[in-house]
């Protein structure tokens, strides 16, 4: 039996071929990220006399540089394993490799494949990588909305401190940006009028600015504390940042129409996968898409519940050494994007589902804080909602909660 051992990165990929004893077959040998690349790699299994049914090869789930030649050597008819990056660290450290290098990372990778003691990540299909593409770019374009937001506060505050006694008190409303995006600061809105302001509120839908708002507007401007110091360049910065917030606004709502295609019938009579899930109070469609993403449509890559709170990372680390000790401190492996989904899934079902509101207030009488018990119930959804996605039942609280005093 032959392994192949490759560490992927973007522009290439460094290979290296062992033998059931261990003994490399050859050298390491580097191969292009291109399909002169992979055929190159064909060229070189066969210089070697290395049959398809005698070679396992693997490689790390890392960014998405591993999909292309995981896709080719799957469909020339080899054995593909893709792996945990966290058991390849691990297993690094077993064999003391204390430097890293990519021909250290192949002869890691094959060395596992040797041992036989390697776990599967899950190789997603079609619609799996489709949610996954769409959730992860919403989670990241979520997370600048919020960074731009702030920063726009942050700026507003100083250039006109008393817009919150005003009409646009709420600057991301789609009256107060327009106006903002026109009038940034205290120094412009000073100087223009109520007919301008008017003008530009006018067409908006659900607009209900008044005149007698509009001058107390622009009089409140007059009066602003504001030096004025930089205000040109203040207000191109806001402008930039409004145009940003409003963009990034867009492009989620575009997100969120995919993701709602996915996750609906496409007919009457039709299902979608994971349907039974939503009968969960608490749990929604953007909740069930991150799920999907990161478990598969059916759930069977994880055998049972410990599996996929590991997977996520909803599990305290403990470190000692010495008289030093830390613990109950989040272990912030695997995918972000599904954690927070989760966390904010157990904000919405501790309003909406009693169930988990009696789970929450147990782990605040036991002494957690207000965050730890959120945690205990996104770890519960979590747990829930893979048991119902392999049973395909709807949530029934009496089975859920059974024997366990919630």
């Amino acid at each position: 039996m032959f392994y192949l051992g490759i560490d992927v990165s973007n522009k290439s990929h460094k290979c290296l071929i062992i033998k059931d004893d261990g003994e490399k077959l050859s050298p390491a040998f580097l191969i292009e990220n291109s399909s002169d690349g992979f055929k190159l790699l064909l060229e070189k299994l066969a210089k070697f006399s290395v049959p398809k049914e005698n070679l396992i090869a693997g490689l790390e789930a890392t960014g998405n540089s591993w999909e292309n030649i995981f896709e080719f050597l799957t469909v020339s008819g080899f054995k593909v394993v893709l792996l945990n990056p966290f058991y390849t660290n691990r297993f690094r450290e077993a064999l003391r490799k204390k430097a890293k290098t990519d021909d250290i990372d192949a002869l890691v990778i094959a060395q596992l494949l040797r041992t036989g003691e390697y776990g599967n990540c899950l190789v997603p299909d079609e619609t799996v990588q489709t949610l996954r593409e769409l959730v992860k770019l919403r989670y990241e374009f979520i997370k600048d909305l919020k960074n731009y937001k702030r920063q726009a506060l942050s700026l507003l505050s100083l250039v006109f401190p008393e817009v919150r006694t005003t009409a646009i008190r709420n600057p991301f409303a789609v009256a107060s940006m327009a106006i903002l995006k026109q009038f940034p600061t205290a120094k412009h809105l000073a100087a223009t009028s109520v007919k301008h302001l008017e003008k530009i509120v006018r067409h908006i839908k659900g607009n209900n600015f008044n005149c007698e708002e509009l001058e107390k507007l622009i009089a409140t401007a007059k009066n602003s504390c504001y030096s004025g110091k930089s205000h040109l360049a203040r207000g191109e910065n806001l402008k930039m940042i409004l145009s940003l917030i409003e963009s990034l606004a867009v492009n989620i709502k575009n997100l969120d129409a995919q993701i709602e295609d996915i996750l609906s019938p496409k007919s009457p009579n039709d299902s979608f996968p994971g349907e039974n899930l939503l009968s969960i109070d608490g749990v929604g469609k953007k909740t069930l898409a991150a799920l999907l993403s990161a478990v598969g449509l059916d759930g069977k890559s994880f055998d049972n519940a410990k599996a996929i709170i590991g997977h996520i990372g909803f599990f305290p680390q403990i470190y000692q050494s010495g008289e030093s000790r830390h613990d109950n401190r989040m272990s912030y492996q695997g995918p972000k994007y599904l954690r927070w989904h989760l966390y904010m899934a157990a904000v919405a079902s501790i309003k909406h589902n009693s169930e988990m509101r009696t789970l929450y207030h147990k782990k605040v009488s036991q002494g957690k804080s207000s965050k730890q018990a959120l945690i205990c119930v996104a770890k519960k959804l979590a747990q829930m909602m893979l048991s119902m996605l392999k049973s395909g039942q709807p949530y029934n609280p009496a089975r859920v909660f059974v024997n366990s005093g919630i």
